[in-house]
């Protein structure tokens, strides 16, 4: 039962990060230096783990997701192997984390006209003066996510992780929901394989 319901928490963070904030996510890429990434042809699927069969609990979900990676690696002209030894395999991740957003506003509650006069022939001033408040303190509270898809090689070792961070959003339509699990994907993939190390 606690299985179960780990599960569906951590997937339903996985369908608001992939579903909901393709358009403001922030994407970062980072890699083992020496790696000979121009050699890699053939990858498979690691799924090895207890926490990996969690995390892909959902097969509908986890095809997609599946699918998008393949879609995107198989562009760049790798082959997926079901069976056998590969030159890399590939698995992905999600983590959540509530946060507090607070913000300040300066509000006002707006001009009057004024009239002063003072020492001198023909001194004399219109104006108007702008009345301040306090500070209206905003407070939102709201769940990041972090997407991560990692590769690693044939001995197992972390070679290469993109990942995708953003806030969740909910209630998107199937169709933007395909979409944005697409445009994550592709942009976590981006820099991979990266550049020769000079």
């Amino acid at each position: 039962m606690r299985k179960s319901f780990f599960s569906a928490i951590v997937l339903a963070a996985v369908s608001a990060l992939l579903f909901g904030c393709a358009s403001g996510f922030s994407i970062d890429s980072d890699h083992k230096k020496g790696v000979n990434f121009a050699a890699f042809k053939t990858y498979q699927w690691h799924d090895h783990s207890a926490a990996a069969k969690d995390y892909h609990g959902n097969d509908i979900l986890d095809g997609r997701i599946r699918m998008a990676v393949d879609n995107e690696l198989q562009a760049k002209g790798f082959k997926l192997i079901d069976s056998g030894s590969s030159d890399f395999s590939v698995n992905y991740s999600v983590t959540t984390q509530e946060k507090t957003d607070i913000r300040s506003y300066n509000t006002y509650s707006g001009m009057s006209p004024g009239f002063s006069a003072g020492y001198g022939r023909g001194y004399y001033r219109y104006g108007y003066s702008m009345a301040y408040n306090q500070p209206e303190v905003r407070t939102v509270h709201y769940e990041e996510g972090t997407f991560v898809l990692d590769i690693v090689d044939t001995d197992d070792k972390l070679v290469w992780r993109g990942s995708a961070e953003g806030r969740l959003k909910k209630n998107q339509t199937v169709e933007d929901k395909r979409q944005n699990i697409k445009d994550v994907v592709a942009k976590v993939l981006i820099n991979f394989p990266p550049q020769p190390d000079k």
